[in-house]
């Protein structure tokens, strides 16, 4: 029989755990943490295996039992609900472990100070979950994920990996349990779908989805898809900058302190990068994507040939979006010798029409043919129409004007062009 620590008693008698719907167990019903979910006795999260993270929770489960379940929380419109998972590691009796949900893997676990307020600090955000618009999502974090040739995404049929795209995008999120499987595109801030919506049947998403308009871009934005993440409900973006520059970027509340700790040990075993507060439902849902911070990335200024600068400021411009103090920055490089330097900035504020990098270029500007492309762009400013995703909404618009107006959209496949 499994021999209980000394806190065991005092802790599952506390009320705390009642109110928080937590069903602890007792110790005859105690199981091995490696006794549920597929073959190897992990619950997949449906995102793909990454080796050494594998190895990791495998290492990370052995020896602990699960001694408790709750609360649960429902995955949107999917009609079931994902419990929390609470573990012991009979020779680390001083605490104890949570998972957010029984299908996190053991690199997310939260290490928990075995009384009532360690346990309700793990919860904290997260349980009772929190029902929170963009303007309460306080933090945001962007990070570079590769150029979108690099960048690839499973093709949930057969397995293999395909260059970044909307359908295929989707279809991988649907399947991951770290995000409520519906997203939106930039022509939508905030969310459009309560968290009480209910979707009986597959078909009744799609014409959630099309009725709403729920995919569509807006002309102007950064071509973007979002997902709510399950537990933080933290907003997830992938974004595609100037045609090519693809980023994650997550709005969110930061995590407690508790869920802090787990995000340092996974940057520092793994080598991340990700924001330490950041929940630990988006690094979940960002497992198999490399995110780079800017302190990954070789500063511009080090390096020697101006093409390689040029790429290393759209890299910026676009982790610098939405920040004018850092946006600012890209006036240094204004009038540099390099003309190609010149060129990729001309490129970067036509695709963000930034007026101000524009008429910084223009006082200085010593080409007459680079002059007359600035010139032009600030006489008649035009909006990208790229279809960043390739999306194809069967005749439906996939871009639209701040009327709400259909915009033509192109794209580099070679197909037609797209109202």
């Amino acid at each position: 029989m499994n021999q209980p620590p000394a806190w065991w008693a005092a802790l599952t008698g506390d009320p705390v755990g009642e109110r928080l719907g937590i069903d602890w167990r007792a110790p005859d019903q105690w199981e091995p943490a490696d006794a549920h979910g597929d073959a190897d006795g992990r619950e997949s999260s449906g995102t793909v295996s990454v080796e050494h993270l594998d190895d990791d929770d495998l290492e990370l489960r052995e020896g602990k039992v699960l001694v408790g379940t709750g609360p649960a929380v429902a995955r949107r419109g999917m009609g079931y609900e994902v419990e929390a998972a609470w573990y012991l590691d009979p020779s680390e009796p001083d605490r104890l472990w949570c998972a957010l949900g029984s299908f996190y893997p053991a690199w997310l676990w939260i290490p928990v100070e075995p009384t009532a307020d360690g346990v309700a600090e793990a919860l904290e955000g997260v349980f009772p979950r929190p029902a929170l618009r963009r303007a309460e999502l306080t933090s945001f974090a962007r990070g570079f994920l590769g150029f979108r040739h690099e960048v690839l995404v499973p093709n949930v049929y057969d397995g293999s990996f395909v260059e970044i795209n909307g359908l295929d995008l989707d279809r991988y999120y649907t399947l991951v349990q770290y995000v409520e499987p519906q997203s939106w595109g930039s022509d939508h801030l905030d969310d459009p779908l309560a968290d009480d919506v209910e979707f009986v049947r597959p078909l009744d998403m799609l014409a959630a989805d099309r009725d709403g308009g729920h995919k569509r871009q807006r002309l102007g934005r950064v071509p973007s898809m979002t997902w709510r993440t399950l537990h933080s409900r933290s907003y997830l973006s992938f974004e595609i900058h100037t045609q090519g520059i693809v980023c994650a970027a997550v709005r969110y509340r930061p995590s407690p302190k508790s869920h802090q700790a787990v995000v340092r040990r996974l940057n520092d075993t793994h080598e991340e990068s990700f924001p330490l507060d950041l929940p630990l439902d988006v690094v979940g849902a960002l497992t198999g994507f490399d995110y780079c911070a800017e302190d990954d990335l070789v500063d511009p200024d080090e390096m020697e040939v101006d093409t390689h600068v040029g790429g290393a400021l759209r890299i910026r411009a676009a982790l610098w979006h939405g920040d004018l103090r850092r946006t600012m920055r890209l006036r240094e490089y204004a009038d540099r010798p390099e003309p190609g330097l010149r060129r990729h900035l001309v490129q970067i504020a036509g695709w963000y029409n930034y007026r101000f990098l524009l008429q910084e270029l223009a006082l200085t500007e010593t080409d007459p043919e680079l002059l007359a492309q600035i010139e032009e762009r600030l006489d008649r400013p035009a909006e990208d129409t790229f279809n960043a995703f390739g999306d194809y909404f069967g005749g439906d618009p996939v871009m639209v004007d701040d009327a709400g107006n259909p915009v033509e959209t192109w794209d580099d496949l070679g197909g037609e062009d797209e109202e």
